[in-house]
């Protein structure tokens, strides 16, 4: 089967050619105004950030079968543990022809174990990972309601519930003084069960994935436009994201 041809590592030389191959990738998968600098993920590689209490990035690449070929790369997940905090995955993206072969699944299984050894090594458990997601708008083209539709069936499967209510804020990496982005937030409950997510604890979730990811403070305008008053956000299941579409503005 092609699911076990896949192998999932972390390279430890930012020179080598299958991460430059996946700089591509990323440059290919994702919108320029969701995106951070390649250069900022590339530094991450090697250099898992040991400082006590800094953040302890990984870069995961996934193959058909050889990691030293650049022409065999299938994808690539980004994520941080974050002491005091919890996990966080920045990106995850997968070549368009290997999609739908379990390919972002193995991506998220390893992330999920780095991240839970990570916690480990800082004498924490992992209360539970999160990560972003764009979802399309009503004038948005079919095909990217079809990407969306992928990407929800993808974080289901790997174990993410949607968090209903909250429309995430984040910067415009391709204009600063663009629009700010508005992203979908998907949570695994991993030492923290499902059913302690209330809303006062999703509240505080999102709080620090402003501050600690972010640097948003109260009174900024993405602060303040993503927790807003009266925000009682839900955790449900990642299927409800795509049935609950926002309308299309007359």
């Amino acid at each position: 089967m092609f699911a076990d041809r896949v192998v999932c590592w972390e390279p430890t030389d930012a020179a080598d050619p299958v991460v430059r191959a996946a700089g591509k990738l990323y440059e290919e998968t994702l919108d320029a105004d969701e995106r951070i600098p390649w250069a900022w993920i590339e530094r991450s590689v090697g250099d898992h950030g040991r400082k006590p209490g800094g953040w302890v990035r990984h870069l995961i690449l996934a193959a058909d079968g050889r990691s030293d070929d650049p022409a065999a790369l299938l994808g690539y997940a980004y994520g941080a543990f974050l002491p005091g905090y919890g996990g966080y995955v920045c990106y995850v993206g997968v070549a368009e022809a290997a999609r739908r072969r379990g390919v972002g699944q193995r991506l998220f299984g390893a992330m999920f174990a780095a991240l839970a050894a990570d916690a480990a090594a800082a004498g924490e458990e992992l209360p539970f990972v999160v990560w972003e997601s764009y979802r399309p708008g009503p004038d948005d083209p079919p095909a990217a309601h079809k990407l969306w539709e992928a990407r929800v069936r993808l974080f289901d499967r790997a174990g993410g519930l949607w968090v209903e209510g909250v429309d995430f804020l984040s910067p415009n990496f391709a204009d600063p003084d663009g629009l700010p982005v508005p992203l979908q937030l998907f949570v695994k409950p991993v030492a923290v069960p499902a059913a302690a997510f209330d809303a006062d604890r999703l509240r505080r979730l999102v709080r620090g994935l402003l501050g600690k990811v972010y640097r948003e403070q109260p009174g900024g305008p993405l602060y303040e436009g993503t927790l807003r008053p009266g925000l009682k956000p839900r955790l449900v299941p990642a299927a409800k994201a795509v049935s609950r579409l926002p309308a299309k503005l007359s």
